[in-house]
């Protein structure tokens, strides 16, 4: 079993069963540098790879000085790759089988912008520039329905409904479709944005069905996106990162801090596992405990000290 060979046709499965763009990149990544792991150890055949060869792998993936996520996704293609190979009966032994990625113990929490510094990042837009007014409406959906970068960018003008006030995501993760809810002032923002912009952009473009477009008219990309960030984050000051999944963490953290239940956040953000959106609980520690002094009886400083 040919290494490049199998791995080149996995590649192609993985197209095949309508991965997103992305995720292709990542798992072509990781299957190339597995591959050239084991073209440095003299491996030509699948079938000769062995736990140990597995572990030695791992163990150097850690070594790294990457982030313990971007080294997950080093492994991650490998296990899937071979998890495939014996579901297909072609491995008749998984060598990569207990083979763990990360401990979650292990997994960093990203950052989040205070309800303040949100606040300040939304008002940095220039209202009186066409962009300004396109860039606003983009902030404002992504801080409202806490959806994804890829996803945002893949809206069409059909999946907005502003009478009911909600978006359509159809071309979510793992081809999963939801409903999320717009808000009063994102969809004011949006409103404006398809009145009195998107016409103008279009008009190169009259077929083009994107919801968010650049000034020549074309769908906006996630790298001119990302830069607009950027430069909004160092105008309002702020020394966090500014990332899409920024705004997605930051809505859901702002929404347990007002009381929302964990699962509705679940629903929000797409997640298949509650233990995947408890995680973002843990950007709060500090407002638990606050919570907990300011209303638990016993947790006042004026509460009563007496022994029962």
């Amino acid at each position: 079993m040919d290494v490049a060979v199998t791995i080149a046709e996995y590649k192609e499965r993985l197209k095949a069963l309508g991965y997103a763009d992305a995720t292709l990149e990542i798992y072509r990544a990781g299957l190339d540098k597995f591959q050239e792991y084991l073209q440095g150890r003299d491996v030509s055949d699948l079938r000769t790879v062995t736990k140990q060869i597995m572990l030695d792998y791992k163990a150097l993936v850690m070594a790294g000085t990457q982030a313990m996520e971007t080294k997950a996704l080093r492994i991650r293609p490998v296990k899937r790759l071979f998890e495939h190979l014996t579901a297909n009966n072609l491995l008749l032994i998984n060598p990569a089988e207990g083979i763990i990625e990360t401990h979650r113990r292990e997994k960093k929490i990203g950052p989040t912008l205070t309800q303040e510094e949100m606040k300040i990042f939304l008002q940095q837009p220039n209202m009186s520039f066409r962009g300004g007014i396109r860039d606003r409406a983009i902030m404002e959906v992504l801080y409202a329905t806490a959806i994804r970068k890829n996803e945002c960018l893949a809206l069409e003008v059909h999946d907005v409904d502003l009478r009911e006030g909600v978006i359509h995501v159809r071309k979510g993760k793992g081809r999963k479709q939801r409903v999320v809810p717009l808000g009063k002032t994102a969809a004011g923002y949006l409103k404006e944005y398809l009145e009195k912009i998107r016409p103008h952009y279009n008009r190169k473009h009259p077929k083009e069905r994107r919801l968010f477009l650049t000034c020549e008219g074309m769908p906006l990309t996630g790298g001119a996106l990302n830069v607009s960030l950027y430069h909004y984050r160092k105008q309002a000051g702020i020394n966090k990162s500014a990332s899409p999944h920024v705004f997605r963490r930051s809505c859901a953290t702002h929404m347990l801090q007002q009381g929302a239940d964990i699962r509705y956040i679940q629903k929000l953000l797409g997640h298949a596992s509650l233990a995947t959106t408890q995680q973002y609980c843990k950007v709060i520690p500090i407002d638990i405990k606050k919570t907990h002094e300011e209303t638990h009886p016993n947790g006042r400083d004026n509460a009563d000290s007496g022994t029962p």
